[in-house]
């Protein structure tokens, strides 16, 4: 699984540079209005949820796990 910089992007980045991949990111800043995704430093991705999910057990601190593209019904899991 690719591991990134601390680069800050913001979602719109994010979706661009790394399409239809599970990301990992730190440091979010969110919407107090909308709970909206603002922007974040991706420190991890991957196209399977399970290789960025796997990446809570070295959490410290607050971080978001989003996907970018259509999730495929049957496909979302809630845990």
């Amino acid at each position: 699984m690719p591991i990134e910089t601390g680069e800050r992007l913001t979602i719109d980045d994010m979706i661009e540079k790394y399409p239809e991949q599970w990301l990992f990111i730190v440091d979010p800043i969110i919407d107090d209005e909308t709970s909206e995704l603002i922007s974040g430093i991706v420190t991890a991705h991957s196209d399977l949820r399970d290789d960025v999910y796997s990446e809570l057990r070295n959490l410290k601190g607050g971080a978001v796990i989003r996907y970018t593209g259509e999730i495929p019904d049957g496909r979302l899991c809630l845990l």
